[in-house]
């Protein structure tokens, strides 16, 4: 429970207040007090400065009162029991906002409204204690919900509000004041469940349509509209305005009407386009202003809720308002949740790519450094194959042999992940041209044919109409392609066969590569495509790669506004498509 000791930091953590900072447990020197410090340190001043309080308990008294008499002015049932009841909305904002420190000016207030209107020292002390008890335990309440924020700018926040503090607490102050009033002789016991049902429904507004409104504009954020939002603002404020006075003053009558009742839902467009466009602080606005411009033109006989008696007008009033601002402030709450998850998704998204950018410009950079070592032993091999150092042996050729093997591995190793690098940092740069796919695959047969001599696998290709051709980059195609056959190479059995065909599609060219080699399971086909992904993990996994070839591929394709599609099968072996757009 919070005390009047500690502040609380933004992170959630008590620290002790220090001179003109808030010193914060994690791990930063300074850090900014949430709402909860705030109204912390306004009850450390409070306690601080004992003037100061006193005079803090007087206004609250002071403002309850005038409040008080003013509501208590709407035909009161009883003389007591008022549906308009603005100061137990004022007495659960004070508190929340400057603490419970505050209640004697909430008793003090109460006491003296009631006095003054007519009622016995005993029932004026009973009273003033149920109005105080109803403040204390919905504040008690809603501190207990994790994380609240007087901004009611979340849904659990705004459901707390709706049956703790409307909904439960102020019955409270109804059964406690009603019974004070039957004991004190004032109210007969006929009257009873009429007395108790008008006070506890004008407590129930002011804590939906009058707290919210003070609460809100003193915790809500503190943000500018841009010229047209304000230009809009207004605009709302207008439409509202004149809806109110359309409806509640425009002509005087019983409201028996369906079509004059029905004018009442005119409302809701307004209170929707306030709670969407200007989230909460719009919405209780909004229904600040059309409850009060409703009670006023109802008051003088107007609307569609006028009835012989003004207490049974405001009855049928203040249940219509209610469950209008009960709606709006749920409707807030969930559009106010939803910006600040999609501001949160926005930030995690900038950061997400700002890292991924700056991985890809480190690979991009490791890979093209790792290259340049790598010629070099790459010139130097053929230098010593060449015998311009000096004759070498046959087992030296060798061993030279199987350096070149491995050091032309590791470059396409680098070159896949440069490749990627690129790719990923956005820096690919592609040169679109009308290619004929005879020509594109005719040269691939003479790249690859050592690796399929080695493996000794049958090779056939089909490449079409001569005419056949495809909009792409040339250099881009061929990688691929490459990476297609590489792949089949790899997974292929020796004595294998490997196939690569091309076919029309209308407005597009099937280019594929297939194989009879290992397959791919069917669960795993949708993954194969990922960067990094390889059907057989671990350290004992036959084939050798670090499973770029495809991911490569792919996004290859998509930015030549191709496809790549995958067909396999365990055992029988699998087919890679590239469709490109006809040429």
């Amino acid at each position: 429970m919070r005390t009047a000791s500690s502040l609380d930091c933004s992170h959630g953590d008590a620290v002790s207040p220090l001179p003109g900072a808030i010193a914060c447990p994690c791990d930063r020197s300074i850090c900014p007090p949430n709402r909860d410090s705030v109204q912390s340190l306004t009850r450390l001043n409070f306690a601080a400065n004992r003037s100061r309080y006193a005079l803090a308990v007087i206004a609250l008294a002071i403002v309850y009162v005038v409040s008080a008499r003013a509501g208590l002015m709407m035909d009161a049932v009883a003389g007591f029991a008022t549906l308009v009841w603005p100061p137990s909305g004022l007495a659960l904002a004070a508190l929340l906002l400057f603490g419970t420190g505050l209640w004697p000016g909430v008793f003090a207030g109460a006491f003296l409204a009631n006095l003054i209107t007519g009622a016995p020292v005993p029932v004026a002390l009973g009273i003033g204690l149920g109005n105080t008890l109803e403040a204390l335990l919905a504040v008690y309440a809603l501190r207990r919900i994790a994380g609240f924020q007087v901004s009611l700018e979340r849904l659990a926040d705004v459901i707390g509000l709706i049956v703790i503090a409307a909904g439960l607490s102020t019955m409270v102050s109804a059964t406690i004041g009603v019974a004070s009033l039957h004991f004190g002789g004032i109210v007969a016991g006929s009257q009873l469940a009429e007395t108790w049902r008008a006070w506890w429904l004008g407590d129930l507004m002011a804590d939906l349509v009058f707290a919210p409104v003070l609460l809100v504009w003193a915790g809500g954020s503190r943000r500018r509209l841009e010229p047209k939002r304000r230009l809009e603002a207004i605009a709302l404020g207008i439409a509202v305005v004149a809806a109110s006075l359309l409806i509640f003053a425009g002509s005087a009558g019983t409201g028996t009407a369906t079509g004059k009742f029905a004018q009442a839902y005119l409302f809701f467009p307004l209170l929707i386009w306030a709670a969407v466009r200007f989230g909460q602080r719009g919405a209780v606005s909004t229904a600040f202003v059309v409850s009060v411009i409703a009670i006023w033109g109802t008051a003088m006989g107007h609307g569609p809720f006028v009835r012989p008696a003004l207490h049974q007008s405001l009855t049928l009033l203040q249940t219509f308002m209610g469950v209008a601002a009960a709606t709006v402030l749920v409707l807030g709450a969930s559009i106010s949740e939803r910006r600040r998850a999609e501001d949160e998704m926005r930030a995690a998204r900038a950061r997400a790519e700002e890292a991924n950018q700056a991985k890809a410009e480190f690979l991009a950079v490791m890979s093209h450094e790792l290259r340049t070592p790598l010629n070099a032993i790459s010139g130097y091999v053929d230098l010593l194959s060449l015998g311009v150092d000096g004759p070498i042996t046959d087992k030296q050729r060798v061993s030279l042999s199987r350096i070149q093997l491995n050091e032309q591995h590791l470059l396409s190793l680098i070159d896949d992940v440069l490749s990627f690098a690129r790719i990923e940092a956005g820096k690919l740069n592609l040169d679109i041209q009308s290619v004929l796919v005879h020509d594109a695959v005719a040269t691939l047969e003479a790249l690859i044919r050592p690796e399929l001599e080695k493996k000794e696998l049958a090779f056939s290709c089909d490449p079409g109409d001569n005419a056949l051709s495809v909009r792409a980059d040339p250099e881009k195609l061929r990688q691929i392609l490459l990476n297609f056959l590489a792949n089949a190479i790899k997974f292929t059995a020796q004595g294998g066969r490997i196939g690569v065909g091309a076919e029309d599609r209308g407005l597009f060219v099937r280019i594929w590569v297939s194989d009879s080699g290992i397959g791919i399971p069917s669960e795993q086909i949708s993954h194969v495509f990922e960067p990094f992904f390889q059907v057989e993990q671990g350290p004992t996994r036959r084939y050798p790669g670090i499973g770029l070839g495809l991911a490569i591929a792919r996004d290859l394709a998509h930015a030549m506004n191709g496809e790549v599609r995958l067909e396999s099968s365990v055992g029988v072996g699998s087919t890679v498509s590239l469709l490109l757009p006809a040429g």
